[in-house]
């Protein structure tokens, strides 16, 4: 009789596990050698769910948005690390291609529940203003900020203090400009060593405004076009003033964006002498190397605001079709990396096989032929870049990391985001009203970034009646823009 039983719940196991099996996860990624087939990811999501999916990765941006673009022709299961736009899951939900995970969450995902219960703001940012939910999201409680780091031991060599308004850190970049602070007998320092127009609006905040990518931000509650904005003439004016006394490096506007420098690679600076005062960036190490990296802080704006690049929500990154027999399974199998263990999982991997643990804290298993990258594609699914994997983000984990420089980092960016906030609230716009903000963008975002690196410059003079004419260049799209963003959080409240 015992035998029976047991073989009578192997085969119910091998049965869940075939219907399981029978699943399909479609989603996109490009990290560089990562095949979901041969990642031990995906496999330990199984032994510990129960629940396991044939896999349909897309390396190629544009074939993964014409796959969909044409879902219904093979149709998966579930979209993983989907990067769904708003317009997109709002049109996948009401053509039917999407189910409705709002009525699904509390009984088949019990952990992701229990945080949308305790952030309600997080539930708020993944619900439609009808109440329906398309996609779950990546959630971030401590998320890293971007900074405008100063080398805090130059000044303390200066006799300087850290500044905190944009009349401090003219004086800060006026003594490392003229001081040697790198005491190299060479006046080869850059003061602001930035590049691109969108690295430059990271001392909007220095200025009491915090504006978004769209250049919009709020007053009083009201979405507003920033650019029209006072105070906005005098972050202009001030780079030019910064431009004019060799403040800000010659190659501002000509030379890369600073996003890029962003994700450059530090080896190239590591042994280089510093010449870099401030500039902006996820982590000093990416501008001017590992070793340098402790001598400089984040500047913590008088005006107690910051740019919060990301928010703690990245949204669109997991979804059920409607060809999904058993979306309890596939919510079962998310809402584990609703958890610390999923999140480290997904992040770091499994301990005494990608990462130990000792006194110090937690560490890479990594040897002269196992590569933190070779973890990443082999073992890991953190998110790479703008493609947010579902799930929590373990921060406690990560705050226990064996690196001085990964742990100074993280204090430092906690100082920004304790005073960080989105300029304007993630918000679902329909399918028409994308295509009028993109079409609005493509103007604007070139016709404000041109006209802060020509006055900066002084190819345009700046005067009450050029900027007048400026601003009255753009204030009808600006207007309009920022008038579709707030309809968008009328329609959500």
């Amino acid at each position: 009789m015992k035998r029976f039983l047991c073989l009578m719940l192997t085969a119910l196991m091998l049965a869940g596990t075939a219907h399981a099996q029978a699943m399909t996860m479609m989603g996109f990624d490009d990290t560089s050698g990562r095949d979901w087939t041969a990642n031990a990811f995906f496999t330990r999501m199984a032994e510990r769910t129960g629940v396991s999916f044939d896999l349909r990765q897309y390396d190629d941006r544009d074939e993964y948005e014409a796959a969909l673009q044409n879902l219904s022709a093979d149709m998966p299961d579930v979209l993983f690390r989907a990067t769904l736009t708003p317009a997109q899951e709002r049109d996948l939900l009401d053509d039917g291609t999407l189910i409705d995970l709002a009525p699904l969450l509390e009984e088949n995902a019990p952990n992701l529940t229990a945080l949308l219960e305790a952030n309600p703001a997080w539930r708020e940012e993944i619900t439609l203003p009808d109440g329906r939910i398309a996609a779950l999201p990546m959630l971030t409680a401590r998320e890293r900020q971007v900074g405008l780091w100063i080398n805090a031991d130059w000044l303390s060599t200066l006799g300087v203090a850290m500044p905190t308004t944009p009349e401090e850190l003219r004086a800060a970049l006026e003594a490392i400009r003229d001081g040697d602070p790198n005491r190299n007998g060479q006046a080869d320092e850059i003061p602001l060593d930035m590049t691109g127009t969108w690295s430059m609006k990271w001392l909007l905040p220095l200025f009491g405004i915090n504006a978004d990518d769209y250049n919009l931000t709020r007053v009083d509650g009201q979405v507003v076009f920033a650019p029209t904005l006072d105070a906005y003439r005098d972050f202009v004016e001030y780079l030019s003033e910064l431009y004019a006394a060799g403040l800000l490096r010659k190659d501002a506007f000509t030379g890369l964006n600073a996003m890029q420098a962003l994700e450059a690679s530090s080896e190239d600076s590591s042994n280089k002498t510093v010449v870099s005062g401030c500039f902006v960036s996820l982590a000093p190490y990416a501008t001017v190397g590992i070793e340098a990296n402790s001598a400089y802080q984040v500047i913590v704006p008088a005006s107690g605001m910051w740019r919060d690049l990301l928010g703690s929500v990245a949204r669109g990154a997991f979804a059920v079709t409607s060809a999904c027999e058993d979306p309890a399974a596939a919510l079962r199998w998310v809402d584990y990396l609703y958890t610390q263990e999923g999140g480290i999982l997904a992040t770091a991997g499994v301990e005494g096989e990608d990462y130990v643990t000792g006194e110090a804290g937690w560490t890479w298993q990594v040897d002269n032929y196992r590569t933190i990258d070779m973890l990443n594609t082999q073992s890991l699914m953190a998110t790479s870049g703008a493609i947010p994997t579902p799930g929590l983000t373990p921060d406690d984990f990560l705050d226990q990391v064996d690196s001085a420089v990964d742990r100074y980092n993280r204090a430092q960016s906690e100082r920004l985001r304790e005073i960080a906030a989105l300029p304007v609230a993630h918000c679902y716009l329909t399918a028409e009203q994308e295509a009028e903000v993109a079409r609005l963008q493509s103007r604007l975002g070139v016709a404000v970034d041109l006209a802060i690196g020509r006055f900066a410059t002084g190819e345009t003079e700046l005067t009450d009646e050029t900027w007048s004419a400026f601003v009255q260049s753009v204030q009808a799209d600006g207007e309009s823009l920022a008038a579709i963003f707030q309809a968008a959080l009328d329609a959500k409240d």
